[in-house]
């Protein structure tokens, strides 16, 4: 049994000779058969290595040929090729990410992982990307996982997993060295891994990052700066064939300003100050994991990880948030038709939050929460070969909603050897963040002549959490079907409907004058709401990739996906519910086209068109993106490229989020030289 984060057996031991090197084979994605690309393997979906083309899953895997090849400078620019996946900068290091819907600079419904890690924080629910520096040279994939994966990954895993996967560190022999400057960004990371024994490696990395960020409207800087650096550590040992051990550890940290438009504390002087905070962030994790295979038919693992952060936001506010988590688990292949896989689980949460910015109070400095679970999934042979049934489900039980249950059954159908289909069904929950429990808010300000306002009077938004909240809850139904095409082409197909119970959103509480001395009329409005778990949501859409070459020399890859949702009326108002994280922020239709050319083996040319299509009801136009990236290779072990990010026009807009109130973030476009050498 592989767990994520663990390389591929064929990486243990492996010679020096062997280890990746930059340049080594430039053209390895371009030679893959269709057979090769339709045997990629992923560790997201069932907890185990499983052919992606025999998963009854949505998942999508960004290779390592992919991660060299890209334009991108950053995780989160990787995941734009993935159908599905919405991507939108939002402020000065900031991104919104999410699957099917729900974005929101801190995605709630999404499990972000690291070598199986979570990185999820959840006193706000979200993942802090800005805070992911690991260097892209040292990613083994990055695996994507549209749709539910709670019965094996637990709450928050509703709408998607993303798990990102680093090289074993006897894959990385030696010193790699990569160097990107811009016009908007400078970057630096170096790598150097050894053997200290036969069965005994290591790797050291350092990564360093300055940048500008984005733009005003009018092309003045958002920001001033952003600056951060990272350093880790990876030790692999295998004193044998049966077992293996991996340690990790990281620290981080960086400064960065963003600009809020915050309420007025003149009532006098309704509206929104603008004011560019300073803040910082810092965070260390480290990881332990033991896999024993005790025989073909068994494994066993355990793993142990501790995670803290610290960050300053929103003019005042300091988050400090530590988490400590242990798993163990166990494959068993009972029978030729059951396999079972079955784990449990425990971690514990406790967060500071100290200092109060005028967005956002929280109402007690300090919390712990605790969760314990189990899960088991067995998968079924119907039929040799042809058809499987997946049956299985994860309990949870913590100290704010109590008992979850979160099963699923997934069925997957080989009806040739060019052609699979699979459907499934599943339940998952998101557990209500700190500050949707507990806080204070006041982010909103309508002044009168605004189309929420009939008054005459300013409104004043004030927003307070439920401390009763319960879990988030949806189910599920997807369906998909995966297509070998004649000459080398692939497609791949999946569908969803997705219903939730139990969403976020404000209630009104009341009204109440506001009076200012001396004045005996009132000034404005104080309108208080709570945020309560009251609305029905339902989404539904599909993504589809179609994969081939147009000749030996140059890949195609053409991506569509399609997301729309409806949203019921509160029974109250008899208007649609006002949802705390807005569906609009995800845009209903995005297309994607890649194109890999090798010249020779000495220089290629990758191309990455994609269409978004419109958000936040059009306060966000849709837009044509364009990436380019050009490499020639002097000699073996060194790369040099040309880049260009964002090619079609000045810059644009991505995405804008109402309950923060912050000026919209405009991407520029950019061009950037690159240099890797490997040593």
């Amino acid at each position: 049994m592989m767990l994520p984060g663990l390389a591929p057996a064929e990486a243990k031991n492996l010679p020096a000779s062997d280890a990746a090197s930059i340049g080594d084979d430039p053209g390895s994605l371009l030679d893959m058969s269709l057979e090769d690309l339709l045997s990629l393997e992923s560790t997201s979906v069932a907890k185990k290595r499983q052919r992606v083309q025999d998963s009854a899953a949505a998942v999508y895997v960004i290779t390592q040929e992919d991660i060299r090849r890209s334009a991108a400078s950053s995780i989160p620019e990787l995941l734009r090729q993935v159908p599905g996946v919405e991507v939108g900068v939002q402020q000065n290091g900031g991104y919104a990410i999410s699957i099917r819907g729900f974005n929101s600079r801190l995605a709630n419904s999404l499990l972000v992982m690291v070598d199986g890690r979570s990185i999820y924080v959840s006193t706000l629910s979200g993942t802090f990307w800005d805070q992911l520096m690991i260097p892209l040279g040292d990613l083994e994939r990055i695996e994507v996982v549209r749709g539910p994966g709670a019965t094996l990954w637990g709450a928050n895993a509703v709408n998607g997993v993303i798990n990102i996967i680093t090289k074993h560190s006897a894959a990385t022999l030696g010193a790699s060295a990569d160097a990107r400057v811009s016009t908007r960004r400078q970057e630096a990371s170096l790598s150097w891994g050894d053997r200290l024994t036969e069965t005994l490696s290591y790797r050291l990395h350092a990564n360093w990052r300055r940048e500008k960020g984005p733009q005003y409207a009018d092309g003045s800087d958002l920001a001033r700066r952003w600056i951060g650096k990272d350093a880790g550590l990876r030790v692999d040992w295998e004193p044998d064939t049966a077992n293996a051990v991996t340690l990790q550890g990281g620290y981080g940290d960086g400064r960065f300003d963003a600009p809020f438009n915050f309420i007025s504390a003149d009532y006098l002087e309704p509206g929104y100050v603008q004011v560019q905070t300073e803040n910082d962030f810092n965070a260390w994790n480290v990881l332990g994991r033991w896999t024993h295979q005790s025989s073909k038919n068994l494994d066993l693992s355990l793993q142990a990880t501790f995670d803290q952060v610290g960050r300053s936001e929103f003019d005042g506010l300091r988050l400090h948030w530590q988490q400590a988590a242990i798993d163990a688990g166990l494959r068993w292949k009972a029978s030729d038709r059951h396999e079972l896989n079955m784990g449990v689980g425990t971690r514990i949460m406790r967060d500071t939050l100290s200092g109060c910015s005028v967005f956002y109070c929280p109402s007690r400095p300090k919390n712990t929460d605790r969760w314990v679970s189990g899960y088991i999934q067995d998968d079924i042979t119907l039929v040799p070969d042809r058809l499987r049934l997946t049956i299985g489900t994860k309990v949870e039980d913590n100290n704010f909603t109590g008992f979850e249950i979160q099963p699923s059954a997934r069925l997957f159908f080989r009806a040739s050897p060019s052609v699979a289909l699979w459907g499934g069904v599943s339940r998952a929950v998101r557990t209500p963040s700190r500050f949707e429990r507990d806080a204070v808010m006041s982010i909103t300000v309508m002044l009168p002549g605004e189309p929420q306002n009939p008054f005459p009077l300013p409104l004043y938004g004030r927003y307070y959490g439920q401390p009763t909240r319960a879990a988030e809850e949806l189910l599920a139904w997807e369906a998909g079907t995966r297509v070998q095409l004649p000459h080398g082409w692939a497609l791949d197909v999946a569908g969803y409907y997705n219903d939730y119970q139990k969403i976020g959103a404000v209630r009104l509480l009341g009204t109440a004058p506001i009076f200012v001395a001396p004045y005996p009329v009132p000034v404005g409005i104080q309108v208080d709401g709570q945020m309560q778990g009251l609305a029905k949501t339902h989404t539904w859409g599909a993504e589809a990739v179609l994969t081939g070459r147009l000749s030996p020399w140059w890949k195609v890859e053409a991506t569509w996906s399609h997301f729309d949702y409806s949203v019921e009326d509160d029974p109250l108002t008899g208007q649609p519910h006002n949802l705390i994280f807005p569906l609009e922020g995800s845009p209903r239709n995005q297309l994607g086209m890649r194109n890999s050319m090798d010249f020779g083996e000495r220089a290629s040319l990758d191309t990455q068109l994609r269409y978004v299509s419109s958000v936040a009801g059009g306060m966000i136009p849709a837009y044509v993106g364009g990436d380019v990236r050009l490499t020639y290779r002097p000699f073996e072990g060194v790369e040099l490229s040309m880049v260009g990010e964002n090619l079609f026009g000045k810059r644009r807009a991505e995405f804008t989020q109402p309950y923060i109130q912050a000026p919209i973030a405009y991407v520029p476009r950019s061009v950037s030289i690159q240099a890797r050498a490997r040593f």
